[in-house]
């Protein structure tokens, strides 16, 4: 039952961010006037309304939980490390050179392209909370063990350099510092449910590729 309440929760709570994040994306491109940095504008909120979307299908498709992380800390640290990154979007965007702003979308877009690779990989395993569903290793998996976590820090990067403000730069501290903590939790949930986790965490990073050198 706890489950189902946090899975409708969810749900409808990306199902509302999606819905007004298309209204504005259909909005955006009904304007006439389209230059290149726009255009890689409107990419960046498209890629980032299909990761919602994705993130609402896996939600609702999840699988049920083997193992939680108990206790009221592991809770607020995924509710603050996932929703954080969140009010940097409700900031009001400050004016900045046209270049920054290029770099700073072309960012973002690979970022949640990345993600959504990442998230279609996880699939069925997806949750906010630390929980433990289905143990995946292959795919973006077998490069790091949370690849979703470094690929939403690339977007996180982005939306900082499209608003470099200290109150964004602020947020995004406090997001690196939750997310992390929501590893560690994720990490010890992991461990008391998949005994093979330890091998795993053995010859595959946290969350940075590393260079193999073969002879």
């Amino acid at each position: 039952m706890r489950d189902f309440i946090g899975r409708a929760t969810m749900t409808l709570y990306f199902t509302i961010c999606a819905t007004l994040k298309a209204a504005a994306t259909a909005a955006d491109v009904s304007k006439a006037d389209w230059t290149a940095s726009r255009l890689v504008d409107v990419g960046a909120n498209i890629a980032a309304l299909g990761f919602m979307v994705l993130v609402v299908l896996t939600t609702v498709a999840r699988l049920p939980p083997v193992k939680t992380a108990q206790g009221i800390e592991p809770r607020i640290s995924a509710l603050i490390g996932c929703f954080a990154t969140i009010t940097l979007v409700a900031f009001p965007r400050p004016q900045v050179a046209q270049q920054l702003e290029l770099i700073a979308d072309l960012v973002t877009i690979v970022g949640f392209a990345l993600c959504i690779l990442c998230l279609w990989w996880l699939g069925r395993s997806f949750s906010i909370l630390a929980q433990a569903r289905r143990l995946v290793t292959t795919g973006p998996y077998q490069i790091v063990r949370h690849p979703l976590y470094t690929c939403e820090a690339i977007v996180l990067a982005g939306i900082i350099l499209r608003n470099p403000t200290f109150t964004a730069v602020g947020v995004g501290i406090v997001v690196f510092i939750f997310q992390y903590r929501r590893i560690v939790n994720e990490e010890k949930v992991l461990r008391a449910a998949f005994s093979e986790y330890d091998s795993y965490a053995r010859t595959t990073p946290m969350l940075v590729p590393t260079l193999k050198l073969t002879r």
